[in-house]
């Protein structure tokens, strides 16, 4: 909330007792609570007195439901209680979240890396939650993340929310972290301009400024807005930020809405498997499992019984898609979890693989051990021996063996070094665990030439329900705009007096990513047609 207008006296509300402003905003108030029944302290959002349009409560009773219907989600601020004072002012009482919120934080100085991912999965969580419920929040920055006293992020303000597919309304709109097709009218896309302001959300934790801000510039709002619609979004230049999270920033804002993720969801498996790739720990995400709640009313017709919808985990970033109602990151032999949909409670699953520690099966005698509670012959400690022996000569050998191949690669390596070049992505994925494999580089280019547009057109060589491809426009110095297509093809302007080159990369609906496969009209293997 914007503490530039100094807050309206705090009403009389039955059953609470006033302490303290909060903040202001065009439409309402915030204040601090304390709620007799049960005792806590809570947020009050109590709209304006002199506020009588019928558009502006319509917004506000709106938001109470909306909120209402998410507000079970962890990431999603809690909806108590939505009435009328005794003066006719419409107000919300919801959790109060006391630690600083996200606005606060990034302008105190940067956030890290890790903590930046962390929260873009779970503030994605949210946001698909949200538009699995067909519900668009239209409004996502920091200043609507907060945070709570478990340090949680909780997501809130959906006054300007809808329904999916409605028209967007312009009310209240936060010009820095929206997308470009919000200033144009009409009816844009509501999931993918979330999309967009969810990138916006994460690229300000690390830069420390939205994106298109210049820090010394002119950043009114209509410079603001010639920026966001036209000029290229600036990659970060954090020694910390790998090329692979600005690639996914870049993708998640880009320009054409088509080019970007299609869902929360998707973004946040980007942001897992750049945790992967940098070793840390995989943030789960978080979504409403329904097929946990309809399996419930099968069961026993206690009328006293309790019923809590349970929130499935989703910890894969690795996980084959479609990854909801799955278990990601569990091998075949992975001892099963408890079942979380009988209790409610959320479930974690580990992204990976099995622990080579794990404990052996039963068919697994190593080093002539028989299996727990397999009855011991005479004679058995003798046959204990020989194996270990020969186990530590198969180790040594097979050590000796691995240093000298080693030790080729690197010679090899050393005699046919490879030419370094801009690329969309930070190096090679990490292989998926579940699958086998990393995800296979397209093939076969082509290219045709009509006018000032070259458009080239590749091989998908495993073609997977899902698939779509990330590709950019490079020369020798840099990379272009990263955009996506459903298509294997792409069309770029031609290069005067150069050749024209293209970049592209193979995205699984899991969010496996392929290495580049690069081509240039000059190419024997692009043939023209």
């Amino acid at each position: 909330m914007s503490s530039k207008r100094p807050p309206a006296p705090a009403p009389e509300i039955p059953g609470f007792s006033y302490l303290n402003p909060l903040g202001s905003g065009g439409f309402s108030d915030v204040y601090l609570y304390e709620q007799d029944r049960p005792r806590r302290r809570v947020a009050v959002k109590v709209l304006l007195a002199d506020v009588t349009g019928a558009d502006a409560r319509r917004r506000f009773e709106s938001e109470a439901n909306l909120m209402a219907q998410l507000s079970s989600h962890p990431y999603i601020v809690t909806i108590y209680q939505a009435d009328i004072t005794d003066d006719g002012r419409s107000y919300l009482a919801m959790e109060y979240c006391s630690r600083p919120g996200l606005d606060a934080r990034y302008r105190r100085g940067t956030l890290g890396v890790d903590e930046a991912l962390a929260l873009g999965v779970q503030v994605c969580s949210a946001v698909e939650t949200a538009h699995r419920a067909g519900i668009v929040h239209r409004d996502i920055k920091p200043a609507n993340v907060l945070t709570t006293d478990y340090n949680r992020p909780a997501l809130t303000d959906f006054g300007i929310s809808g329904a999916t597919g409605e028209a967007a309304d312009d009310a209240g709109l936060s010009i820095p972290w929206s997308a470009p097709e919000a200033f144009a009218g009409g009816n844009p896309d509501g999931v993918r301009m979330d999309v967009y302001s969810l990138g916006a959300t994460v690229y300000t934790l690390l830069a420390g400024h939205s994106p298109f801000v210049r820090r010394g510039g002119d950043n009114t709002q209509s410079k603001l807005i010639h920026r966001i619609t036209n000029s290229r979004l600036e990659p970060l230049s954090r020694q910390d930020v790998p090329a692979s999270l600005n690639q996914t920033l870049a993708v998640s804002m880009s320009k054409s809405p088509t080019s970007r993720f299609g869902s929360a969801a998707e973004l946040a498996r980007a942001f897992q498997r750049i945790q992967s790739e940098l070793g840390l720990a995989v943030t789960p995400f978080e979504v409403l499992d329904d097929a946990a709640g309809e399996s419930d009313h099968g069961q026993d017709d206690d009328g006293d019984a309790t019923r809590v919808r349970s929130v499935q985990s989703i910890d894969g970033a690795q996980a084959p898609g479609p990854v909801f109602g799955t278990a990601p990151g569990r091998s075949p032999e992975s001892p099963a979890a408890p079942a979380a949909h009988a209790t409610g409670a959320v479930r974690t699953e580990s992204a990976a693989p099995p622990s080579s520690a794990a404990q052996a099966r039963p068919d697994q005698h190593l080093g002539g051990l028989a299996p727990a509670g397999a009855p011991a012959d005479d004679g058995s400690v003798e046959r204990q021996r020989f194996p270990k022996a020969l186990v530590a000569v198969v180790i040594a050998l097979v050590v000796v063996v691995g240093v000298a191949i080693s030790m080729s690669l690197l010679s090899q390596a050393e005699q046919n070094p490879r030419e370094a070049t801009p690329s969309l992505g930070g190096g090679a994925d990490p292989a998926d665990p579940i699958v086998g494999g990393t995800v296979p580089k397209v093939e076969e280019f082509r290219h045709s030439t009509e006018g000032e547009n070259v458009t080239f057109t590749w091989k998908n060589p495993e073609p997977m329900d899902g698939d779509f491809y990330q590709w950019a426009s490079i020369t020798a110095t840099e990379t272009g705009e990263v955009q996506r297509s459903d298509a294997a093809s792409a069309t770029t302007p031609r290069r005067d007096g150069a050749e024209t080159c293209i970049e592209v990369k193979l995205v699984r609906e899991s969010g496996g990513v392929s290495d580049p496969a690069r081509s240039c009209t000059g190419d024997e293997q692009g043939t023209e047609d």
